[in-house]
């Protein structure tokens, strides 16, 4: 997802590390070690750490503390460390070897006399090489731990310190690096730079380092960091100053920060990951210059949510979601783009999710690809959006920042997501959280009829919605825009449905010109296909879809261009190709590639090859257009002057997928323009005086949250 079309270019692998280390945990025997719960537990870690990384070796002694006696500690740890236990009341003993993101052993210290105190010295290899994560053309690599000259990365999945049980964990960590080396990890550093400290309950330690360029700068009792491998102290400011510009705006929505400081960390490979107090971001990545004022504050916010309230997995991931929602929905809000982002994220769960792959989001626990994201992150995001509308503004930052309050550094799901809104609002939503959470499937909305009917010298509105999807109806509020004769002459009313077809009369205090339903994309919905431009999207999301090839391009050329296709086939396996001179006509079913400037059925886009405002300088393009004739088919148009930048846009075409059209420039193809055809009449939209010459009312989207917290 990173150079993706969409501003969310990072990825918090926080809580997938939880998932698998909870996962190896279920498979220890029941130990005495913890009586309380996992929220309850707290187990300390007392770290001295030597890393080595020419070797890829690292050299621990740690001292873990319980919070009461056992006579059993159970724990595991990489299987190419060894260990040993200095403690002379104690007998280490090895268990079983599990097989995980890395080898796993499990060990268990006897003690003859009750103990909350184990230390134990362990030393080995981790150096796990990078591999491709996601679906096949993402540009995403991750590895479970590694110890390099490039750098060190480790985590919970690294199993590089003793893991005890599922408990919530605080550490002091000293490290010792080769000269000119700086370490990261969450919390503060203690004096010297030479180690952290965390006491605030914690799901795992990293460990980061590199021979960084520091920088810092402090605001109160919060530093800003920046940690580059090369030394850049302009790139370094910019992300200095933005760290507190966005630190006091969640600040101000949410509650104070939970962490002392908050960190830029350049990665040895191209990442984008958040982890509590620091983000870490690949080389390429933190150039960007968007990415500030994107995927940043994105980051950011997730020490609030994730990092800050952790999520209880078993009940579901709510935190991606909502980040997404207080961060890209956010700042596209303030820019006054809010419908248009809630329209792109319905548009992705149209274009993405089939009926058989669709799931409840209770079931939703992590980044898996195009599907699992369209709903784990876009329909979160539309059910805080529509609780928010629900209960209205105040009373949703009021929700916000209770909830905050009450879990912070503990794990809490939708319950007490539920519970707190709840609180604030004085009203049970339980109806609303069990339907957009237990329910798969999206509701699909019809404006039959709308009727003006005059009585008593006053105009009423009879409208009649229906809900086609296949599913059963849902509980709706939809909202119903009336915009009237005169400049400010616009009336918004809530239009509850039960049913699979209602029909309301409403008052209006103006003289009608038009009516729309959900015009600004409120509600979860599958949208109807005339509210949504033509997009790659629905090319990428097609389960069947037809290729067709230029058959008088030279050799070359027609190689590259069957190339792409035949990586693409590899994920999305309904694609299929063949050669324009084996067919007379376009086939009407299914959407539709047209590849190359040569192709006998490129005159399709000729309108829009020709049209020097959108392609003037660009030697690769990607079009699409919706077929004229027929309009449920999506045709799309590829065309490039250079055959070494093919391979490159079948890398990035698909992470263009909400746009209408995506230029490049250069061998290495670097995106130019890229852009959304406008929208013309919804269906979900009537005009009652056709020809209404004068003045009318404006449909104006949300005031963003932060204008109630200035």
């Amino acid at each position: 997802m990173l150079y993706s079309k969409s501003p969310r270019t990072t990825y918090n692998t926080q809580l997938i590390h939880t998932i698998r280390r909870y996962i190896a945990l279920l498979l220890l025997f029941c130990s005495p070690v913890l009586s309380s719960t996992p929220h309850e537990s707290l187990v300390h870690h007392n770290l001295q750490v030597e890393i080595h990384p020419e070797s890829g070796d690292l050299i621990a002694i740690d001292t873990i503390h319980l919070v009461e006696d056992t006579r059993v500690i159970s724990f595991l740890l990489h299987a190419d460390l060894s260990v040993a236990l200095i403690d002379d009341a104690g007998t280490l003993t090895k268990g079983a070897l599990l097989q995980g993101s890395v080898p796993i052993r499990q060990y268990q210290v006897h003690f003859s006399t009750p103990s909350q105190k184990v230390t134990l010295k362990y030393a080995g290899t981790i150096a796990h090489a990078l591999s491709a994560e996601g679906e096949s053309s993402s540009l995403r690599q991750s590895t479970p731990g590694k110890i390099s000259i490039q750098g060190v990365f480790l985590s919970a999945t690294s199993y590089w310190y003793p893991q005890v049980a599922d408990a919530l964990i605080s550490f002091k960590m000293q490290v010792k690096l080769p000269d000119g080396w700086r370490s990261v990890s969450q919390g503060r550093s203690l004096p010297g730079h030479n180690g952290w400290e965390e006491q605030q309950p914690q799901e795992e330690i990293y460990l980061i380092a590199a021979p960084y360029h520091y920088y810092n700068m402090a605001e109160g009792s919060t530093l800003a960091e920046v940690y580059l491998r090369d030394n850049n102290p302009t790139l370094a400011k910019r992300y200095l100053l933005a760290t507190f510009d966005y630190l006091s705006q969640y600040e101000k929505l949410i509650g104070p920060y939970p962490y002392t400081k908050f960190a830029l960390v350049e990665n040895f490979w191209e990442s984008g990951y958040g982890m509590p107090s620091f983000t870490l971001l690949g080389p390429r990545v933190i150039q960007l210059p968007f990415i500030i004022h994107t995927s940043y504050p994105h980051e950011i916010l997730h020490n609030w949510w994730g990092n800050g309230v952790y999520t209880d997995i078993a009940s579901g991931n709510w935190s991606e979601g909502l980040t997404t929602y207080l961060s890209d929905h956010l700042i596209k809000e303030q820019q006054g783009e809010g419908a248009k982002y809630r329209r792109n994220t319905l548009q992705n769960y149209a274009n993405y999710v089939r009926a058989q792959d669709d799931f409840p989001l209770i079931h939703f626990r992590g980044n898996q690809g195009q599907i699992s994201q369209s709903i784990g992150y876009g329909k979160t995001l539309m059910l805080f959006h529509m609780l928010r509308n629900e209960i209205g503004d105040e009373l949703f930052i009021r929700g916000l920042q209770q909830f905050y309050k009450n879990y912070k550094f503990r794990k809490a799901g939708f319950a007490q997501i539920r519970e707190s809104f709840e609180s604030v609002s004085g009203q049970s939503l339980k109806p609303f959280f069990e339907q957009w959470l237990t329910r798969t499937g999206a509701p699909t909305l019809k404006l039959s009829k709308v009727n003006i009917i005059q009585a008593e010298n006053r105009t009423k509105l009879s409208i009649t919605v229906e809900q086609t999807q296949s599913e059963s109806p849902y509980w709706l509020k939809i909202p119903l825009f009336v915009v009237g004769e005169g400049l400010n002459q616009t009336e918004r009313h809530t239009l509850e449905m039960k049913n699979r077809k209602t029909t309301w009369v409403i008052d209006t205090a103006t003289s009608p010109v038009s009516v729309s339903i959900d015009p600004l994309f409120d509600l979860f919905r599958r949208p109807d296909p005339s509210e949504i431009p033509s997009n790659l999207g629905q090319l990428f999301g097609s389960q069947k879809i037809m290729a067709i090839l230029p058959s008088n391009d030279p050799g070359e050329l027609k190689q590259a261009y069957q190339a792409l296709v035949t990586q693409w086939q590899q994920r999305q396996p309904g694609l299929t190709y063949l050669w324009d001179n084996q067919i007379n006509a376009l086939p009407q079913q299914g959407h539709l590639w047209i590849i190359g400037a040569r192709n006998r059925f490129a005159d399709h886009f000729s309108h829009l090859v020709t049209n020097s405002e959108i392609t003037q300088g660009a030697s690769s393009l990607a079009l699409t257009q919706t077929n004229a004739v027929h309009p449920n088919q999506t045709l799309g148009y590829i065309h490039s002057d250079s055959i070494e930048a093919i391979g490159g846009l079948a890398k990035k075409l698909p992470h263009y997928g909400r746009y209408s059209y995506a230029l490049f420039n250069g061998n290495q193809p670097q995106i130019t323009q890229r852009g959304e055809w406008e929208v013309g009449d919804s269906a979900l939209s009537q005009r009652i005086q056709k020809n209404y010459p004068g003045p009318m009312g404006q449909i104006r989207d949300h005031s963003p949250l932060t204008d109630y917290t200035q």
